[in-house]
C-alpha cells in the first residue's frame, strides 16, 4: 500500500487538539415525568414534562435535578407549555433571584418590574449579535440569564451558544498555562454599548460612572463545577495586560476563534413559549440577525 504510516500518538502530536467527548453528558436523565435530553454534543439540553403555568409543584428534589442539569449542560431549554409569560418569573425563581438590568431600548416588564423586554421593534442596537458573557464588565456578574419567547419569527432569530469550557479544552496545555497567567480588562464601552444605548450625555455619563473598567483573569474557574473557562469575549474584553496592543489583539483572536469553533457550539431555535436559562460561567452567546423585518420579542431575567 502506498503512503506513509503514522501512528496515532504522532498524529495527535502534530494536529490541533480534538475534544474528549466523554467529558460531556451524552445521555438523557429523568426524575419522574421530567426529562433532560442533551441538545448537542457539548452544550445545552431540552427539558420536557415540566408544567408551571398550571401551578405544578416543584419540590426540593426536582429543583436540585434542574439546577444540576443546568450546571452539567450549560443551558436548559424548556419546551413550549412549561410556562407562560405570567409564570416565567416562577421558573426563574427556581434558580435564584432576579435583578433588573435594562436600557432605554430594553424596557421593564414583568409583575415585579425585574424583567425587561428585548423587542426587535424597539431595540435598535445590535450588541446582542456580538459574542458575549452577560455583564462580564461587572465585579458581581449574574451567574445565570433566562429568556422567555413571547413572539418569534417564522424563520431565523436563533441564539447561538458556545461552551467556553469546551473551548478552553481545545487549547494546547502549554498555551493554556500561558493564558492562565494573564489578566485582561473588561469594559462596558469596549464596543460602544453605552454610547449607542444612551444618547443623552448626562445619562450616559451616569451609567459610565456606575461601571468602571475591571481587571479579571483571562481563564477562570467555575465556582461550582471546578472546570476552567475562557473568560474573554468580543463585546466586553478590551485588552490583555502586560503585553503590547498588537500581541493582545493576536492572543484574544486565538481565544475568540476557539469560542466560535462549531464543535463547541449549539444553535438554539426558538418557538413561541420556549423558556431558556443558561450559565454565564460556562457559556457565551450571540443572537443571529437573520429575520429581517419580522418581530422578535423575548422577556429577559438576570438571575443571581
Amino acid at each position: 500500500m502506498n503512503g506513509i504510516y503514522v501512528d496515532d500518538e504522532k498524529l495527535d502530536r502534530i494536529q490541533s487538539k480534538a475534544l474528549d467527548l466523554t467529558q460531556y453528558p451524552s445521555t438523557a436523565s429523568e426524575l419522574g415525568e421530567v426529562s433532560i435530553t442533551p441538545y448537542s454534543s457539548t452544550v445545552g439540553a431540552t427539558v420536557r414534562g415540566l408544567r408551571l403555568h398550571d401551578g405544578g409543584d416543584v419540590g426540593p428534589a426536582l429543583r436540585r435535578f434542574l439546577y444540576d442539569g443546568l450546571l452539567r449542560h450549560g443551558f436548559l431549554s424548556f419546551e413550549p407549555g412549561t410556562v407562560d409569560a405570567q409564570s416565567f418569573e416562577r421558573l426563574v425563581s427556581l434558580f435564584g433571584s432576579v435583578r433588573l438590568m435594562n436600557t432605554p431600548y430594553t424596557p421593564e416588564t414583568g409583575k415585579a418590574g425585574q424583567l425587561n423586554a428585548i423587542d426587535s421593534s424597539i431595540k435598535r442596537t445590535r450588541m446582542n449579535y456580538i459574542w458575549h458573557i452577560d455583564q462580564s464588565f461587572q465585579v458581581e456578574q449574574p451567574p445565570f440569564t433566562a429568556l422567555f419567547a413571547q413572539e418569534v419569527p417564522g424563520t431565523g432569530g436563533d441564539t447561538v451558544f458556545s461552551n467556553a469550557t469546551a473551548a478552553y479544552d481545545l487549547l494546547h496545555p502549554a498555551l493554556a498555562a500561558y493564558f492562565e497567567s494573564l489578566t485582561a480588562v473588561h469594559d462596558v464601552e469596549t464596543q460602544g454599548f453605552l454610547t449607542l444605548a444612551y444618547h443623552d450625555f448626562e445619562k450616559r455619563a451616569g451609567q459610565r460612572a456606575k461601571y468602571p473598567s475591571i481587571e479579571v483573569p483571562l481563564i477562570r474557574v467555575h465556582p461550582e463545577t471546578g472546570r476552567k473557562q475562557i473568560f474573554a469575549n468580543e463585546l466586553y474584553t478590551q485588552r490583555i495586560l502586560g503585553v503590547t496592543r498588537r500581541a493582545s489583539e493576536a492572543l484574544l483572536n486565538v481565544l475568540f476563534d476557539l469560542i466560535s469553533a462549531p464543535e463547541v457550539q449549539a444553535r438554539h431555535q426558538w418557538a413561541d413559549g420556549i423558556a431558556l436559562i443558561w450559565d454565564n460561567r460556562t457559556v457565551q452567546h450571540r443572537g443571529v440577525p437573520d429575520f429581517g423585518a419580522s418581530r422578535r420579542v423575548l422577556h429577559r431575567a438576570l438571575v443571581l
